[in-house]
């Protein structure tokens, strides 16, 4: 069958969407399928690639609204060709990643006028921009391009049960859900191919506790309330470490706090960005709004003990205190409450490491969920 993925942003940007986008369809490929992904255009890169893996990627120019994260497509002919060969090249499926965008609105209207069987998959819990007359608007958009793809192409999934949920926000009722997921030996082998080059770029961690944070450094991911409740676990565990990784918007802000044993790496390849989960002694992420924290599966896959918030998947894989800990909110005495706890048990840690893994094994991998692709596929073209 032939499989195309509507993305937004793809690899090399580096978020969860674009990890599930890849995986899925890097593991429909090597069952024998072919996948494309239609994507956005990104400086320096090609417009037409294919993968290591097989993955077909075409990236359409677009204007890179809020520094990126909202990438509009232009009028082009690079889009009027895409068109064409849309139409003389058939897909079997599509799959539209997140219900708001240029790019999710664009592959709706194909696949209605084509007939080309799609689902939208929904991978938030929270609107894109909050906060002020630009999160007003914003929201009003939101709403609008929900109710205009939802009206051309009605069968919705989430990452997550709360992704289902929150799509009830704007009137789509659906318990359907693809989870996101993950590849453990892929996760584990990657990690160990990043080490030595995490390790050069960190000071001695030798006799340290090391708490891993990595994710972008915008608000919604609780990076400044991160740095309060380390300072205040600092003055029980002086011999803790944190080291963030990522970039983004409030990256000058909490590096000119200068905090002591705070160690900020910038964004991170890949394989060195599972090498630092796999050095933590804990993984915390006080995130306001996931639809299922790739993060979370990663940590769970290297055997490191997740702290976080009660959003999106995690509750599915963090089921009670056995397995990692939710904390309530994004307030530092929360995230304070939560360090202490696993820092001051080092065998509750490796036990509850030890359930979230065996619970990502039996439910969250990309076997399970491309299978059920399939089936969804198969289902929808009468075959």
């Amino acid at each position: 069958m032939k499989f195309w993925f509507f993305s937004a942003q793809y690899l090399p940007t580096v978020g969860g969407v674009e990890r599930y986008t890849d995986s899925l369809a890097g593991r429909l490929v090597a069952k024998g399928h072919s996948a494309t992904v239609v994507t956005s255009m990104l400086p320096g890169m090609e417009s037409e690639t294919v993968t290591d893996s097989g993955i077909k990627v075409y990236r359409l120019p677009v204007i890179p609204v809020m520094s990126g994260r909202f990438p509009v497509l232009k009028i082009s002919s690079r889009k009027s060709a895409l068109e064409k060969m849309f139409d003389e090249d058939r897909p079997d499926f599509c799959v539209i990643q997140t219900r708001f965008y240029t790019n999710s609105l664009f592959a709706a209207r194909l696949c209605r006028k084509h007939k080309v069987p799609c689902i939208v998959i929904e991978h938030g819990t929270a609107h894109l921009m909050r906060g002020g007359i630009t999160g007003f608007l914003g929201n009003i958009y939101e709403h609008v391009a929900c109710r205009y793809i939802h009206w051309l192409c009605p069968d919705f999934y989430g990452v997550s049960q709360a992704c289902c949920q929150w799509l009830g926000h704007f009137g789509i009722t659906t318990d359907k859900v693809l989870y996101n997921s993950i590849d453990t030996a892929v996760i584990t082998d990657t990690a160990a191919s990043g080490r030595e080059k995490l390790l050069a770029k960190l000071p001695d961690t030798k006799n340290k506790k090391i708490i891993a944070f990595s994710s972008r450094f915008i608000p919604e991911k609780g990076v400044e309330q991160m740095i309060q409740a380390f300072e205040k676990i600092k003055e029980k565990y002086p011999d803790v470490l944190l080291v963030m990784a990522g970039d983004g918007p409030l990256w000058e802000k909490i590096n000119g706090m200068n905090v002591r044993d705070v160690i900020l790496t910038g964004r991170l390849p890949y394989d060195e960005n599972l090498a630092l989960i796999e050095l933590g002694d804990v993984f915390c992420l006080p995130t306001f709004s996931e639809g299922f924290a790739t993060t979370v599966l990663e940590s769970a896959a290297l055997k490191t003990v997740v702290l976080t918030t009660p959003t999106g998947g995690s509750p599915q894989l963090i089921v009670d205190d056995n397995h990692g800990l939710l904390f309530p909110d994004m307030h530092p005495d929360s995230i304070y409450a939560a360090l202490d706890k696993a820092l001051a048990d080092e065998q509750w840690r490796k036990t509850a490491a030890e359930n979230a893994y065996n619970n990502l094994q039996r439910n969250f991998t990309w076997n399970i969920t491309s299978e059920k692709l399939e089936k969804i596929a198969i289902e929808k073209n009468g075959f």
